[in-house]
């Protein structure tokens, strides 16, 4: 089959190495080594090049205009352009650019029609769904996040709320199908109106070949000046919800009753600064190590550095995220220390696979790291059983279900509108949408 692969997010560059441009990635590879044809469009991708070279596919800008251009700059400059107090409103330029963009897609991204168009869910992103209406063909829209929610509890929220949830939900609902990351996503779209039928729970995944190449970490350790230390790690984001704040706190009473303990941090995001303050607030320069942001492909090579990999999320109401980097934790054969959340605590084993805790329960966890310090045995088989588990998650075999659930809406279903009308308004109610899933 031919598939058409949106990704309209401004903020997600496809050759990036956050999680979001690496999920991108990895669904698209894997459905090129399924034998299917995939043409991407995306709002950002810095090197075409080298997502080429990952992925097989070719990635093309959405075209754009010369007014859509400037918007896309108001957005990234905000108050520079906007003027202060404009983060609110800068969402109503968001709004416009990534319509438009989806306008501008058109028949290049239709040229030649695809059998199915899978999209990346992003705020105000109808463009999929235009399309799929326009060209009778299904839709499959991947979402990660209930990104409304999202940016009220942890951004700069709406300057109209219950128009971006309705927005939201009317985009769920006419969805072909709807792919959420977690079970608890189920649950929003529950709430959002989706009929069941229309619903498949996808977990993230990992690459397999890249994160169960063993290597030696000894080098690694010597140029990061880590000889004798025993190394509590994190990989991921500097954002509210990862709880890298919270690892700082046990990790500075671990290191008062041991100079041994060294905590490496390898990731980026808007908590950086702050984390950095607290880290020289502390008295732990010499104790912790920030490396930043780095390529996807050297992760595997800090994961081997580290003793215990840690996933600390905080208490949160409704968990609905699927972490990228347990899944790779665990295919890279670490010993875990994890919160006893949401997916974390389906996808640990308690005891076997890593060790869990209560979520925000420093005491729980400094228990577990200690257990795992002075307990090397327990430590290589909780990484031996954590690689044995991951490896039977990878990114080619939830390809493969995604083509299972979208083959028996491919191949002309009626429920499909042809034609402008149905592309041209956003006030669908979904009951029209196909409930081709049914059949």
């Amino acid at each position: 089959m031919n598939c058409l692969y949106l990704c309209c997010d401004d903020r997600i560059d496809l050759a990036g190495s956050k999680g979001a441009a690496v999920h991108v990635r990895a669904m698209v590879q894997a459905f090129r080594e399924l034998g299917h044809g995939v043409r991407v469009f995306a709002s950002q991708v810095s090197s075409p090049e080298s997502f080429q070279a990952v992925t097989g596919a070719a990635a093309r800008l959405a075209p754009t205009t010369l007014w859509q251009e400037v918007l896309g700059r108001a957005i990234h400059t905000g108050n520079k352009v906007l003027g202060p107090g404009s983060r609110r409103g800068r969402h109503w330029i968001r709004r416009l650019h990534v319509a438009a963009c989806g306008q501008a897609l058109g028949k290049a991204a239709t040229d030649p029609r695809p059998d199915f168009i899978y999209e990346r869910y992003c705020l105000w992103g109808t463009a999929g769904l235009r399309l799929a209406r326009k060209y009778s063909v299904p839709l499959v829209l991947e979402v990660n996040a209930p990104l409304v929610d999202e940016q009220e509890r942890y951004r700069s929220g709406f300057l109209f709320p219950p128009l971006a949830r309705r927005v939201e939900h009317q985009i769920w609902r006419g969805a072909d199908l709807l792919i959420g990351v977690s079970e608890t996503l189920g649950g929003y779209f529950e709430k959002a109106g989706v009929d069941a039928h229309q619903v498949r729970i996808l977990p993230n995944a990992v690459d397999t070949n890249l994160f169960t190449t063993r290597s030696s970490a000894a080098d690694l350790r010597r140029r990061l000046r880590l000889e004798g230390q025993f190394i509590i790690g994190f990989v991921g984001g500097f954002k509210p919800w990862h709880g890298v704040d919270f690892l700082l706190q046990v990790f500075a009473r671990l290191r008062q009753e041991d100079a041994s303990y060294h905590l490496l941090l390898v990731g980026d995001g808007p908590g950086r600064g702050a984390l950095e303050e607290q880290v020289r607030g502390r008295r732990l320069t010499e104790a912790v190590t920030l490396i930043g942001s780095v390529p996807h492909e050297q992760v595997p090579s800090y994961l081997a550095v580290m003793d215990v990999a840690t996933a600390p999320y905080p208490p949160l109401e409704n968990f609905y995220f699927s972490p990228l980097k347990l899944y790779e934790y665990m295919a890279a054969g670490r010993a875990i220390v994890a919160a006893h959340i949401g997916q974390v605590a389906q996808a640990i084993d308690d005891g076997r696979t890593g060790l869990l805790y209560p979520p925000g329960d420093s005491q729980e966890m400094e228990r577990c790291i200690r257990r795992l310090r002075h307990d090397g045995k327990l430590r290589i088989q909780l990484g031996l059983s954590a690689s044995a588990s991951g490896a039977l998650n990878t990114w080619r075999q939830s390809a493969a279900r995604v083509i299972q659930w979208v083959e028996p809406l491919v191949g002309g279903c009626p429920c499909h509108p042809a034609g402008p009308t149905a592309a041209t308004t956003l006030a669908f109610s979904g009951t029209a949408a196909a409930r081709c899933v049914n059949r």
